[in-house]
């Protein structure tokens, strides 16, 4: 039986949610999701390209692409492609991706994509080398993966990319090399930023950081996804959590709420991991990737707090009808609190 439930700490930005090894986004994982779970989280598709591509509508500044393999309806690849390049290590502190990368390769149209194993993910760049900026991020299934890299060129492997090395310099009018002036902070950096000072439990550098990202753009999700989430978990503070995460669903991002997920009705075995609250519904992943939930806003058939099972937790139910039959999910906050909870169903029911 739990005492106090542990906090996770979430990784948030630019609509990715790490799961164990391969990165997901927004709980969607290349080569196990399908095409109706996509639909849940993503809406229905805006374009149909092919086939087997589709465009989803944007749920910020990127563009949504998503593959499935010919024949079934699973999805293979997911590319999220951004109007304006974003540092590489910005997105390599967003993504949770490591410093090296497995290699990289030149593609036909003359730009740098960069390999990461670990994750299924790989960067493609505005031009040739590192410094022209990350303009794609493309979340592929093992499968998909492993048959792209295997064609990678042997010189590349191991190695970095071209660009990534380069010192910044910039010429005067004497024609002679001078060191560029540090650049003014961006929305992109200062999310990343602040998403690794949550990493570290910097919960107030968290907080300014992601204010400042407010002040820049108010109209993107990042910045509030961050605020809601440590103004909850360190400070405790409901109200300025319910506005930051209330925010940051309006704009197309998620509230997320670290949770327990009961298994016997007791809550005597669960498992813990991440509740994420969205327009287009819910999605919860336990953190070992053994139990999910998955479901759209026309899916939810009730939510409230329980009144027999975990109820000295404060726990609340999530009941949902999917392809004609009725879940049930017990879940329990993450503080054990009655405030969090109330929020968690506030937002679930009026997002």
């Amino acid at each position: 039986m739990p005492n106090k439930i542990s906090i996770m700490i979430f990784v948030l930005l630019l609509s990715c949610a790490a799961c164990v090894g391969q990165t997901a986004f927004h709980g969607l994982v290349p080569g196990k999701s399908t095409k109706t779970e996509a639909e849940r989280v993503l809406g229905r598709p805006v374009r149909q390209l092919s086939e087997t591509l589709s465009e989803y509508k944007s749920r910020g500044a990127e563009q949504i692409f998503v593959q499935y393999i010919g024949g079934s309806a699973e999805v293979a690849r997911i590319e999220a492609t951004y109007p304006e390049a974003i540092e590489r290590s910005s997105v390599l502190g967003s993504v949770n991706l490591p410093a090296r990368s497995m290699g990289w390769q030149i593609n036909s149209k003359q730009r740098l994509e960069e390999y990461f194993s670990g994750s299924c993910v790989v960067l493609t760049y505005v031009a040739a080398d590192a410094s022209t900026g990350v303009s794609r991020i493309g979340y592929y299934s093992r499968q998909l993966f492993d048959n792209a890299s295997s064609k990678l060129p042997r010189p590349s492997l191991g190695k970095n990319p071209p660009g990534l090395n380069r010192s910044p310099v910039a010429e005067n009018n004497s024609g002679r090399s001078q060191p560029k002036q540090p650049p003014t902070a961006n929305y992109d950096d200062l999310i990343a930023r602040a998403t690794g000072a949550l990493r570290t439990s910097d919960f107030q550098t968290a907080i300014r950081l992601s204010q400042q990202a407010v002040d820049l753009d108010p109209n993107r999700a990042g910045a509030y996804e961050i605020a809601g989430v440590a103004q909850l978990y360190d400070l405790n503070d409901v109200n300025a959590a319910a506005t930051a995460m209330r925010a940051a669903v309006q704009h197309g991002g998620s509230a997320s709420f670290s949770v327990s997920h009961d298994h016997d009705g007791l809550f005597q075995t669960y498992c813990q991991g991440s509740l994420y609250i969205t327009n287009f519904g819910v999605n919860y992943r336990s953190n070992d990737g053994a139990h999910t939930l998955l479901a759209g806003r026309a899916d939810l058939k009730e939510v409230g707090r329980n009144s027999l099972v975990g109820a000295k937790f404060f726990s609340f139910h999530i009941k949902v009808n999917q392809n004609g039959k009725t879940q049930n999910f017990n879940f329990a906050p993450g503080r054990l609190t009655a405030a969090e909870r109330d929020l968690i169903l506030d937002l679930l029911k009026n997002p």
